[in-house]
């Protein structure tokens, strides 16, 4: 897993579109299970991520591990996510793993 880019608008571990969750789990449907509701809403998340500012860019996290259950998925292996590049954002209904590749 080199790099995770993550849109959510409302989670604890977001910090400027990085994931500070360390274990990431995505079930069968494609969702991100580990989203945390932050107290304070969007307002805290919008907060953070101005805090943050530019001092993170799309860079490797050797330190993340994502736990996938989506046995269609292609990067899924052995319920590791294999992709080079995932990036996880908000659907209409649930935070989503838009990474996931049907085989």
């Amino acid at each position: 897993m080199n790099s995770l880019k993550c849109t959510t608008c409302n989670c604890e571990h977001n910090q400027a579109c990085h994931c500070e969750a360390g274990i990431i789990s995505i079930d069968q449907k494609g969702t991100c299970t580990t989203k945390q509701k932050r107290s304070m809403g969007i307002l805290e998340q919008n907060k953070v991520n101005m805090q943050q500012g530019s001092e993170f860019d799309l860079k490797d996290c050797p330190d993340l591990f994502i736990q996938c259950d989506s046995t269609k998925c292609k990067y899924n292996e052995n319920h590791t996510c294999t992709s080079e590049i995932v990036n996880i954002s908000d659907g209409l209904m649930r935070t989503k793993c838009y990474t996931k590749t049907v085989n």
